[in-house]
C-alpha cells in the first residue's frame, strides 16, 4: 500500500508522544508526521523521523493553512488534542479506505477513552446536514482528503477571513458544503478524557463569558457559511396583529410536570406572586404524577387562576403538555413558561415579557436567568443572558447554538399554528428556529427566572448514549430547518429572480431605444462590415466598428487614466444614461458603444479599481440570476482590454453570438478534467482551442464554490507589480449548470498594434475578441486581416501552451498521489 498520509500531531516536551510516533512511522500508510507547537524562539526536540511544524493555535486559519501547503498526500490526519492517544489495529488503514471515496471529504471515528482510570466507550454520532454546532463531538482524531482540506484553506483565503479561534470549524463547515463528512461506527482509537464536567455543566460552555470572542468568530463562519448555501436569511421579518383574537386572559403561565412533589409548590406561588395590570391565569398540565405532585397542586383547586388539567393519554412529553395547554380555550393571548423545577426571579416577570411583546412587536419573547442550586445559591456559570443574540443575526445564529434562553413566551395563537414536538428534550429549541425563522423575537436581558440544578433535573449527569441521542435529536432539528430555509430562499430567489430577469431586460431595450446615442450606434452595429475566418472549426467574426476606436485605442498608463474622469462613475456619466441598480452594489448599464447588439456594461456602485472581487463566483452568480436567460457575463483584466482599468466592471452579452461558447457547447471540444471540490463543482483544462482555456462547471443550486476558481487563478502567472493574473473571463449559465470559462494572458496587446505603418493592425483583445468576434476599428484592418492573422494575435497575447502545460502537470501530479 502506497503512503498516503501526512499526519499533524500537537508536541509539548515531556509528553508521552514516543508511542504514537513510533505507531505512525511503523504504519505503511504515513508518508510524513509532523509535530505541531506552538513554541517560539527555540525550538523543542522532536523525535527522530519527525518534523516540527510552528503555529499559532490548533483552531486558527492560519494553521489550516499552513497545513494545507504541506498536503501533498493524497490523505492528512489531524489529532486536535496534546494528550497522547494509542491508535487501533490497522486504524489508519481502515480510514485512508474510507477517504477513498471521493465524495467524503472528512471522516471522523469512535473511540475508547481513559477516563478516571477506567478505559470506557465513547461513541459519536453521525453528521447530519444540521450538525452545524461548533461542540459537535467528533473525538479527537480527524481525517481529511487533501484537497478538500485545500478547498477550506483557498476558501478563507479568497474571504479574506483570518481566523484565531474559528479556522478549523470552519473547515469542517466547507468540507460538509462541498462533500461529505462520514463517521466510521468503529472504535479506532483511543484518548485521555480530560474535561470531566458533568453533562449539565458542559451544555453552557457557548455562554461562557470567557469564550465570548471564539463565539464572535464562529458566527461570523457560521454566517458565511449559510451565505454560501443559500440558507442565510435577511432580518426582513412578518409583522404580528396581537388584535386577531379575543382572549379572556392577556396571559398564561405553562407548568407541564410529572413527579416534582419537592418543586412543584414553590412554582406555583412564584407564578401567583406576578403583579401584573392585566388578568392571567397559570395552566398546569399534571402528566400522571405518582409521587405526590397531584395532592400538591390539587390544594389549588378554588384558586380562579389555576386551572389543573390531567390529561387521559399516557404518550405526552413535555412538548405534548404544552400542547394540551395552549388549545385550551382559557389559554390567554400569551402562553409564559414556567418549568415544574424553577422559579421567576421576581414578581414582575410576567409584566416585563408581556410589555416586550408589545414594544417589539415580536411572536416569542426570551428573557434571562440565573443558575441557582436547589436552595437558591448561584452557581455556575451564574447569568445565561444569551448576548451572542443580535437583532439582525441572531435567527441565523440559532442555527449554531444548542439553546435559546429562558424564559420563552409565545403569541398563543401563532404558537397553535406552529404546534409542539411532542418530545421532552429539545421542543423549546425547535420552536425557536420555527418562530425565528420567519418572525422576530424579543430578548430581555435583565435576569427573570431561576433555574433550579439539582440531583432530581433530567439533565444534570447524563451518560454519553444519552447526550448523544439529545444532540442527534437537535442535529435533525437543524437539518430539518435548514431545509425549510433553504427552499424558502430558492422560492424567494426564483421569484424575485424572474421578476428581476424581466425588469432588467426591460430596461435594457428601454435604454436603447430612447438613449439617441446608443440607439445611433446600436443601428450603425446592424449594419457594420463583417466576415468571417474558421478557426478551430467553427467560424469567427471580424468586425468593422469604428465607435469602438475609444477603446481600442484607449490609453490605460496610469497618467493617462488619472487624468482623465472616470466615465463608469455614476456622476461623470451623460445624462441621458440611466442606471438600474443588480446584484450586490453593481448598476447595469448599457453599452453606448456596442460590440454585439445590446451589449451592457456593469459597473461597481463605488469607484474601486478593476481586480476581481474576492467573492467572484458568487457575485457572477447573483449577476446571471437577474440578467434575461441569454445573457453572458465578461470580464477584461485591466490589462486585458478594460478601456477602464481604473473601475471595477463587467460586460454581458448575448451568448447566441459569442463564437467560443459555440465551441465549448461541441461535444470535442476535448474537456481534460483537472479537480474537483465535489460533484457540483470541477474544474477543466482545454488545449484544442487557438489559446489554452480552463473551465470551472458548476451546479446552479444556490450553492458558489470559490475555491477551485481561487486555486487556478494563484496558479497562473503573475508579475510581482500586479494585483492579479492576466486573464480575460467569460460566464453563462445553462441547463442547470453555471460555466466560468478562465482565458489566461501573457500581453495585453499584440506586436501588430504598436507595429510600423503597413504592419500595424489597431487590434486590441479583450475577451470578446478572445472569444472570437475581432473588433477592428479601421477599415484597412478589417480587409487585410487573415485567419492566420487571427491566430498568430490571439496565441501571441494567451498563455503559451508550455506554460498551461506546467499548471496541468501540478494537478496531474497531485491526482496521483
Amino acid at each position: 500500500m502506497r503512503k498516503t498520509i501526512n499526519c499533524f500531531i500537537p508536541y509539548e516536551e515531556n509528553t508521552a508522544i514516543d508511542k504514537v510516533v513510533t505507531a505512525l512511522k511503523d504504519s505503511i500508510v504515513v508518508n510524513k508526521i509532523y509535530l505541531l507547537t506552538t513554541a517560539h524562539g527555540s525550538m523543542p526536540s522532536v523525535p527522530a523521523g519527525c518534523e516540527p511544524f510552528t503555529i499559532d493555535s490548533l483552531n486558527s486559519s492560519d494553521t489550516i493553512k499552513k497545513i494545507a501547503q504541506k498536503a501533498d498526500t493524497p490523505f492528512t490526519l489531524l489529532y486536535t488534542k496534546a494528550s497522547p492517544f494509542e491508535l487501533g489495529y490497522m486504524a489508519l488503514e481502515r480510514i485512508a479506505d474510507f477517504l477513498q471515496d471521493r465524495k467524503t471529504g472528512m471522516v471522523y471515528a469512535d473511540h475508547y477513552e481513559w477516563k478516571e482510570g477506567e478505559k470506557k466507550k465513547h461513541p459519536a454520532i453521525d453528521y447530519q446536514p444540521g450538525s452545524v454546532r461548533d461542540d459537535f463531538d467528533f473525538g479527537a482524531l480527524l481525517a481529511f482528503r487533501s484537497e478538500y482540506l485545500i478547498g477550506a484553506a483557498g476558501m478563507m483565503e479568497n474571504e479574506r477571513e483570518d481566523y484565531r479561534y474559528a479556522g478549523l470549524y470552519a473547515t469542517r463547515l466547507f468540507i460538509a458544503e462541498t462533500g461529505r463528512i462520514v463517521h466510521i461506527n468503529e472504535y479506532l482509537y483511543t484518548e485521555i478524557e480530560e474535561d470531566n464536567r458533568l453533562s449539565g455543566e458542559k451544555q453552557f460552555d457557548y455562554v461562557n463569558p470567557r469564550n465570548r470572542e471564539v463565539q464572535i468568530e464562529m458566527e461570523q463562519a457560521f454566517t458565511g457559511y449559510l451565505k454560501r448555501t443559500g440558507v442565510y436569511l435577511p432580518s426582513n421579518f412578518k409583522k404580528v396583529n396581537f388584535r386577531t383574537e379575543t382572549f379572556t386572559y392577556e396571559a398564561s403561565v405553562i407548568i407541564p410536570v410529572r413527579n416534582r412533589v419537592r418543586t412543584i409548590d414553590d412554582a406555583i406561588r412564584s407564578a401567583l406572586e406576578q403583579q401584573t395590570d392585566f388578568p392571567f391565569n397559570i395552566i398546569i398540565v399534571d402528566n400522571h404524577s405518582t409521587d405526590g405532585t397531584s395532592e400538591v397542586i390539587a390544594r389549588y383547586k378554588d384558586h380562579p387562576q389555576v386551572i389543573h388539567l390531567q390529561p387521559e393519554r399516557t404518550d405526552l412529553g413535555i412538548g405534548g403538555c404544552w400542547n394540551l395547554a395552549v388549545h385550551h380555550p382559557l389559554c390567554g393571548r400569551f402562553a409564559i413558561q414556567l418549568d415544574s423545577d424553577d422559579l421567576y426571579s421576581s414578581p414582575q416577570t410576567l409584566q416585563t415579557i408581556v410589555n416586550t411583546f408589545y414594544k417589539e412587536q415580536c411572536a416569542m419573547v426570551i428573557g434571562t436567568y440565573r443558575m441557582t442550586d436547589f436552595h437558591l445559591n448561584t452557581i455556575a456559570p451564574g447569568i445565561i443572558d444569551h448576548k451572542e443574540w443580535t437583532p439582525d443575526n441572531g435567527h441565523n445564529n440559532a442555527l449554531r447554538i444548542n439553546g435559546l434562553g429562558a424564559p420563552r413566551a409565545f403569541f398563543t395563537p401563532l404558537l397553535r399554528e406552529i404546534g409542539v414536538p411532542n418530545v421532552s428534550y429539545g421542543e423549546d429549541y425547535a420552536l425557536g428556529l420555527a418562530f425565528s425563522r420567519t418572525y422576530k423575537i424579543g430578548r430581555i436581558y435583565d435576569e427573570l427566572y431561576l433555574c433550579r440544578r439539582w440531583e432530581g433535573n433530567s439533565d444534570a449527569a447524563l451518560g454519553i448514549e444519552q447526550v448523544n441521542t439529545n444532540n442527534h435529536y437537535k442535529d435533525s432539528l437543524r437539518t430539518h430547518e435548514i431545509n425549510l430555509r433553504r427552499c424558502y430562499n430558492e422560492q424567494r430567489s426564483q421569484n424575485d429572480g424572474n421578476k428581476s430577469k424581466a425588469q432588467n431586460k426591460h430596461f435594457i431595450e428601454k435604454q436603447f431605444a430612447e438613449w439617441q446615442t446608443a440607439s445611433d450606434n446600436l443601428a450603425a452595429l446592424r449594419k457594420a462590415l463583417v466576415k468571417q475566418e474558421v478557426i478551430c472549426g467553427i467560424p469567427f467574426t471580424v468586425q468593422h466598428n469604428p465607435a469602438r476606436m475609444v477603446s481600442t485605442g484607449a490609453k490605460t498608463d496610469k497618467e493617462s487614466i488619472l487624468s482623465r474622469p472616470c466615465f463608469l462613475c455614476r456622476k461623470n456619466q451623460p445624462e441621458d444614461q440611466r442606471v438600474c441598480p443588480i446584484g450586490d452594489g453593481y448598476n447595469l448599464c448599457v453599452n453606448p458603444y456596442p460590440i454585439l447588439p445590446y451589449h451592457i456594461t456593469i459597473p461597481s456602485a463605488e469607484h474601486r479599481e478593476q481586480i476581481l472581487p474576492a467573492d467572484f463566483c458568487n457575485t457572477v452568480s447573483t449577476l446571471l440570476n437577474e440578467l434575461p436567460d441569454e445573457y453572458a457575463l465578461f470580464y477584461n483584466g485591466a490589462l486585458c482590454g478594460a478601456s477602464a482599468p481604473d473601475h471595477l466592471h463587467f460586460q454581458g452579452v448575448p451568448t447566441e453570438h459569442v463564437p467560443l461558447i459555440a465551441f465549448y457547447r461541441r461535444t470535442d471540444s476535448g474537456k481534460e478534467r483537472l479537480a474537483s471540490i465535489s460533484h457540483s463543482s470541477v474544474l477543466h483544462y482545454i488545449d484544442s482551442y487557438v489559446c489554452p482555456l480552463f473551465s470551472i462547471e458548476q451546479c446552479r443550486d444556490g450553492k458558489t464554490d470559490e475555491s477551485l476558481f481561487t486555486n487556478i487563478m494563484k496558479e497562473l502567472p503573475c508579475s510581482n507589480n500586479e494585483p492579479e493574473p492576466k486573464v480575460n473571463i467569460l460566464a453563462w449559465q445553462e441547463d442547470e449548470k453555471q460555466i466560468i470559462l478562465i482565458i489566461p494572458r501573457c500581453k495585453h496587446r499584440p506586436e501588430c498594434y504598436s507595429a510600423e505603418a503597413g504592419k500595424q493592425m489597431l487590434v486590441s483583445p479583450g475577451t470578446l475578441d478572445m472569444a472570437g468576434i475581432i473588433v477592428t476599428p479601421r477599415k484597412e484592418d478589417f480587409e487585410k486581416i487573415s485567419t492566420e492573422d487571427i491566430r498568430q494575435i490571439l496565441q501571441e497575447v494567451g498563455l503559451p501552451r508550455e506554460d498551461a502545460q506546467e499548471i496541468i502537470k501540478k494537478y496531474r501530479k497531485r491526482d496521483r498521489l
